[in-house]
């Protein structure tokens, strides 16, 4: 019962609104459309009969290209270079938003691709004389630093040869003192006290034949008797010294040196490997440095020069990316117009997408319908004349063309409507972007 009652009132409102166009509104226009009719600039009305074929429907007055732009990345505004009303340039830069860290990525770049230009650029004029002549000087030192290292390892082999001997005369020495007294040297001591006793004997068997003589401390019998004793004892002695042998003492101190000869020799011996090595590293620096000398000598290889231009292409297209970067933190004018609105301020942190100002092409308007109702859609065609009037021209009646009718709806508060897209070739110059507008549209 709610829901009859509800569709019997909007039935009575549209009825009641239908009444007062009829009764008020469109007498009064009548005069205008006449004129208008008159001047070629609009239609008669439709007749009375015929309103059920018309359609009504407000709209804006925009440009045909127009957009909100924003930058790509986000930060804080640093400048905004233009103030609403301002005829840009496409390609103008209008606002711009903190890029301190891109700037010094720019700086970056720009310098890779100086160094990396240069180094082609002297790859190309090849190698100067001062440059030769420091290779050459290179070879030389390594040459020289060959020799060096060749004589360091000659030295420490003749180190080892040192050792070795001495370790060799050590060993001797041991071996004598320890080899010490033999069989043969105790049998030769015992003859001699042999020998020297036998001497003593005879001396002595002398002396008793004249031992009675008075003079006899004066006889050479005395002489010969004493000194066959001292023979006697000197042989005794030699032979006390030739059966004792070395001494404990003796024999480690001959051990010592053989121990203090064998670390000489294992010295000399460990100091061969890096002999060796510094001879092979020495040589290497000869064979590199004789390479950078045939290298400036030959010039550049293709192999170089594609390799410089690479290492080009690379910081250029570093330098390219950073400059978009850079970009990304700019707003530039998409296309010649209108600064239309300015909706941030200085020091405001503008998000990516997030509008900061409004451009359009105001050279070129069109009426875009804002609550074209999904019913009364399905009744117009692309192609189909309408009837125009603004609110700041209530005289005037304008011809225009729907040029495009969405695919999509749009929905405002509950109501489901299409928008149209109406072209006006004589639009007056005194209206604006953003003013209101109404369409009358004879479907039939």
């Amino acid at each position: 019962m709610r829901r009859f009652l509800a569709v019997l009132l909007v039935l009575a409102l549209i009825a009641g609104g239908y009444w007062g166009y009829m009764t008020y509104v469109e007498p009064a226009r009548a005069p205008t459309r006449s004129t208008v009719a008159d001047s070629g600039a609009g239609t008669p009305p439709a007749p009375a009969d015929n309103l059920e074929n018309v359609i009504w429907a407000s709209g804006k007055l925009v440009p045909v290209t127009w957009a909100n732009l924003s930058p790509t990345q986000g930060g804080n505004v640093k400048s905004i270079l233009v103030k609403e009303g301002d005829w840009v340039q496409a390609g103008d830069l209008l606002a711009e938003v903190d890029a301190a860290i891109v700037d010094s990525q720019i700086e970056i770049a720009s310098a890779a691709v100086a160094e990396a230009r240069a180094a082609h650029e002297k790859l190309l004029a090849g190698a100067t004389d001062s440059e030769i002549a420091a290779a050459e000087a290179d070879l030389a030192a390594a040459n020289a630093q060959v020799a060096l290292a060749k004589g360091q390892l000659l030295q420490a082999k003749t180190g080892i040869t040192q050792a070795q001997a001495q370790l060799l005369i050590a060993q001797q020495q041991y071996n004598e003192l320890a080899s010490h007294p033999t069989t043969a040297e105790r049998n030769a001591a015992a003859a001699q006290i042999d020998i020297a006793q036998a001497a003593v004997n005879q001396a002595q068997a002398a002396y008793n034949q004249v031992r009675g003589d008075p003079n006899i401390g004066l006889r050479p019998e005395s002489l010969a008797l004493q000194q066959a004793t001292e023979g006697l004892k000197a042989a005794q002695a030699q032979y006390t010294v030739a059966t004792q042998g070395a001494t404990p003492q003796q024999l480690a101190v001959a051990a010592a040196q053989i121990t203090e000869a064998e670390s000489r020799v294992s010295v000399a011996e460990a100091q061969i490997p890096a002999a060796e090595a510094a001879v092979l590293s020495a040589q290497a620096s000869v064979a590199s440095a004789q390479a950078a000398l045939d290298r400036l000598e030959a010039g550049a290889t293709p192999e170089d020069i594609a390799i410089s231009q690479a290492r080009m292409r690379s910081a250029l297209a570093a330098l390219t990316s950073a400059h978009a970067q850079k970009r990304q933190t700019q707003i530039i004018a998409p296309f010649e117009g209108q600064v239309g609105t300015i909706y941030a301020r200085l020091g405001e942190l503008a998000n990516p997408g997030q509008p900061v100002m409004l451009l359009g092409d105001v050279r070129q308007m069109q009426v875009e319908t804002t609550d074209l109702r999904e019913t009364d859609v399905v009744r117009v065609s692309e192609g189909l004349e309408v009837e125009v009037t603004f609110d700041s021209l209530p005289n005037r009646i304008f011809n225009g063309t729907i040029t495009h009718i969405a695919p999509v709806s749009t929905t405002d508060k509950g109501s489901t409507n299409y928008t149209l897209r109406i072209d006006i070739p004589d639009l007056d110059e005194s209206l604006r972007w953003g003013m209101t507008a109404f369409i009358n549209i004879q479907t039939k």
